[in-house]
């Protein structure tokens, strides 16, 4: 079981939304992280880990589109992985036009770059080769409390939706260009997400794409 804050209340204003949750007392992970021991530091791992297993048991219905849990079809879609001009990009009727999407931005990139037709990084292609699955996408320290009693929380669930496996681990390795320094805390991911090392490589590859335009 993942802990998260218990929804109160949920008001809807004229563009967004206010939502009422429990109160968690406690420091956020950020807080705390310079003062834990290495094996504080490792239990927290272990416990992230285990939540992230339990999200991708977590699978997106067959036909379901990416991005958030909708009943009323598809909606736009926030993530890191869009680069910082625009994390919000869609809404995607399909896994496929996801992934379509990407390419499209990879090829940008290479062209703006004069990347030969022959290079390898043409050849490497979005990976949707596994199944949507529940993905938080904004894990980071500040968005990990910790309770009174110890109990680890994730909070901060904006940005979640049914992405590839391989989102969590990106979306993490890119949130650290732009956070302030945890120790150990890069050497950790690879356990919390799983190790998508190539597909970190594809993404620096191709991110560039989301700055040009045709």
């Amino acid at each position: 079981m993942i802990p998260v804050p218990r929804v109160r209340r949920v008001i809807k204003l004229t563009y967004s939304f206010f939502i009422v949750e429990d109160y968690i007392e406690g420091p956020t992970l950020a807080q705390v992280w310079s003062t834990y021991s290495i094996w504080q530091k490792i239990h927290v791992a272990f416990m992230l880990h285990s939540y992230i297993r339990q999200l991708r048991k977590l699978k997106a219905p067959r036909g379901a589109p990416p991005g958030p849990i909708s009943d009323d079809g598809p909606r736009v879609c926030t993530s890191p992985l869009f680069g910082l001009l625009d994390l919000e990009q869609g809404p995607f009727t399909s896994y496929a036009e996801l992934s379509s999407f990407f390419n499209e931005k990879a090829k940008l990139s290479y062209d703006h770059h004069n990347i030969p037709d022959d290079h390898p990084w043409r050849r490497q292609k979005f990976d949707d080769s596994e199944e949507l699955v529940l993905t938080h996408q904004d894990l980071n320290p500040r968005n990990i409390m910790v309770g009174l009693d110890g109990t680890i929380w994730m909070i901060d669930w904006g940005w979640a939706g049914y992405f590839p496996p391989w989102f969590e681990y990106v979306a993490m390795k890119v949130q650290l260009k732009h956070e302030d320094y945890y120790q150990y805390w890069d050497l950790f991911i690879p356990f919390i997400c799983g190790p998508y090392f190539e597909h970190e490589y594809w993404h620096s590859n191709m991110a560039g794409g989301f700055y040009y335009y045709r």
